[in-house]
């Protein structure tokens, strides 16, 4: 339980965690200013319809459903909506029904959505080019730590459960450190560990 506030700088001073949690925050305040940047240099009216776009242009048609983006961003249906009905008005994405199921739809971007989603993609470049800064294997680091953090959330039911090694049936360990694939049959290097994973299959799928 924590009892002292992470966000207090006596407190930080002498609090490894806290101090973590703080940076964290500090990370997503980044995240939240490259994307209104991008946003408003484009003339979109809200950070989610960067998010979408970029989403769009390389999820498979099979996820592209406002259900599923609903359940990846951790926002309701409704918002959503909203955002793929701006979309739309600007020319940038289109519904077609879907084949399998006649009630649901499955979004695209138009020639103008893909253009739009390559130039907005780039809001991300920063913090990929502050990450590159490191050595490798704090990069490697780095990564296994996030998605054990993850992970940890997703036990939490802070974020939806992602579609990454460590929530899927086909993973196991081996060793204190080994991460195994039991779908290809080898271990992983942790650079072989996927935040979103084609093949995932959630533990206790049948």
């Amino acid at each position: 339980m924590v009892k002292e506030s992470i966000f207090n700088p006596d407190h930080q001073a002498g609090s490894v965690p806290s101090k973590v949690v703080a940076a964290m925050e500090r990370l997503s305040e980044a995240f939240r200013v490259l994307l209104w940047n991008e946003a408003k240099h484009h003339g979109i009216s809200s950070t989610i319809q960067i998010q979408l776009l970029t989403f769009l242009l390389y999820y498979p048609e099979s996820k592209r459903t406002v259900t599923y983006l609903a359940n990846y961003f951790n926002m309701t249906k409704a918002t959503i909506s909203d955002a793929v009905k701006s979309l739309e008005s600007k020319g940038l994405v289109q519904r077609k029904a879907s084949e399998t199921d006649t009630r649901s739809h499955c979004l695209y971007l138009s020639r103008e959505g893909k253009s739009m989603a390559r130039k907005a993609e780039k809001f991300a470049h920063p913090m990929q080019m502050a990450v590159l800064s490191l050595p490798a294997d704090k990069q490697n680091a780095l990564l296994e730590q996030l998605l054990k953090l993850i992970g940890n959330l997703n036990e939490q039911g802070v974020i939806t459960p992602q579609s990454m090694c460590a929530n899927c049936r086909y993973y196991a360990t081996k060793g204190r450190t080994g991460h195994y694939c039991t779908l290809v049959q080898r271990m992983f290097r942790i650079v072989d560990l996927k935040l979103d994973c084609p093949d995932f299959e959630a533990v206790g799928h049948a």
